[in-house]
């Protein structure tokens, strides 16, 4: 007599507890590859530009030296160093004016000179150097600002680091 074959126990299924890490781990590299993808094929519209802001000679006779096309001006601080400012007010997408006789600036303003920039859009109102003194929390963008020589290599120039100059 031959003995009964011994009862082969079913595979259970596989419990959606069992393939949450590797479901989650799919996921992510999805969600990763189409990021690089997408980054890929719409790159971020940065460009920056070196601007000659001119001789360093001429700040010995001048307190500020505006570029309007760029919407920049250079301004000589009390302790001999320059600062950019970039007019261009994110908040507003309008860009503010120098007031040069406004005495609202000169509690702040180097030598305490009268002077702010306002926002005619907006109606913030900035220091010579920059600071918010009123209509808004945020003091204006400060660009980078290196001296060295000219594309000739003669004379030392200022030089101020454009972002996107043409917004």
């Amino acid at each position: 007599m031959t003995s009964p074959a011994p009862a082969v126990a079913p595979i259970p299924p596989r419990s959606l507890r069992t393939l949450a890490g590797p479901i989650a781990m799919l996921v992510i590299t999805v969600a990763g590859v189409g990021a690089v993808v997408w980054g890929y094929f719409n790159p971020p519209d940065i460009r920056v530009v070196q601007f000659d802001a001119g001789p360093v000679s001429q700040w010995k006779a001048k307190r500020i030296v505006g570029f309007p096309d760029q919407h920049l001006y250079v301004v000589g601080l009390d302790d001999g160093r320059l600062r950019a400012l970039d007019t261009r007010i994110e908040a507003s997408k309008c860009v503010a004016q120098w007031r040069p006789d406004d005495s609202r600036g000169t509690l702040k303003n180097p030598a305490g000179l009268p002077g702010v920039f306002e926002d005619t859009c907006s109606g913030g109102v900035w220091s010579m150097i920059g600071d918010a003194i009123n209509g808004s929390d945020v003091p204006m963008r400060t660009p980078l600002v290196e001296t060295r020589p000219d594309t000739q290599g003669n004379e030392l120039h200022i030089w101020v680091e454009l972002v996107n100059p043409e917004r």
